[in-house]
């Protein structure tokens, strides 16, 4: 029977129009409708569509609390994202710290912006939360972040210029490998940082004038060094080659004669 009311042996009918063809099923009720492949795939794109839209959405919705409009206006107004995400989850900042494995100082270093965080850090901190690593960065902020990048500058060459002084001044052995190397680092940040116009009172300048000092002493004193050593192997190749340093010519006879003397005085 058709849906129109006619009906024929097979069970098949079509519609008033005559533009789809449906199968029947033994209550008269449509089971099936044949359309075109082209209009059938369409269909099936449209669906599959759906379906995705549907998954995007729970998923969002799941990973975001139900609540993200919240969320996303504080973060656009400058809170620090990681501090917003977890007053949302309701999280105190030591049981956040805690459970990122890191100390609550760290943390609040983070969320005041006195630190980034390390990658791995953030991570945690993003798995803790249930959130990811793109929903803790906060909004592009190039003036601030010009900023850090200066102020970790200035704090590397304070560090660096201490730990000149310590290799120089300190306890430990003199060592020219580990000033060299730390006076590198020191003008890398210097230069740096003049780059950035930020050389308060021509402190750089000093700064550069003394690392210049300084490499010129230490290859100075590489040289001596070089050269001492040089002097002090020639030497000691002039004494290993004096004859008291030579084996004789002919060692196992020594040898033989050695034994022969004390079998000799053994004997009397």
């Amino acid at each position: 029977m058709s849906d129109s009311g006619s009906t024929d042996n097979s069970g098949n009918g079509k519609s008033a129009d005559n533009s789809r063809q449906r199968v029947l099923g033994p209550d008269g009720k449509p089971l099936f409708v044949l359309v075109p492949v082209d209009e059938y795939e369409i269909l099936a794109n449209v669906g599959e569509a759906a379906s995705e839209l549907t998954r995007t959405r729970a998923a969002l919705a799941g990973r975001l609390g139900g609540a993200p409009a919240g969320v996303a206006r504080r973060i656009a107004d400058g809170e620090n994202p990681v501090r917003v995400w977890r007053e949302f989850r309701g999280l105190k900042a030591v049981a956040l710290a805690r459970a990122a494995g890191i100390s609550p100082a760290y943390l609040s270093e983070i969320e005041t912006g006195k630190k980034d965080g390390t990658f791995r850090t953030m991570a945690s901190v993003a798995r803790v939360l249930g959130v990811s690593l793109d929903d803790l960065a906060p909004p592009a902020d190039e003036t601030g972040k010009r900023l850090r990048e200066r102020n970790a500058l200035v704090d590397g060459v304070r560090a660096q210029v201490r730990m000149l002084v310590d290799l120089v001044t300190g306890p430990v052995d003199f060592n020219t490998a580990a000033v060299r190397r730390t006076v590198t680092t020191l003008a890398a940040d210097a230069v740096a940082l003049k780059a950035q116009d930020c050389n308060p009172d021509g402190w750089l300048d000093g700064v550069l004038a003394g690392v210049r000092d300084v490499l010129d002493l230490v290859d100075k004193a590489e040289g001596d060094i070089i050269a001492t050593a040089q002097k002090a192997q020639r030497e000691l190749e002039d004494i290993v080659n004096q004859p008291a340093f030579q084996p004789p010519e002919h060692a196992s006879d020594l040898a033989q004669d050695t034994a022969g003397r004390a079998a000799a005085s053994a004997a009397e």
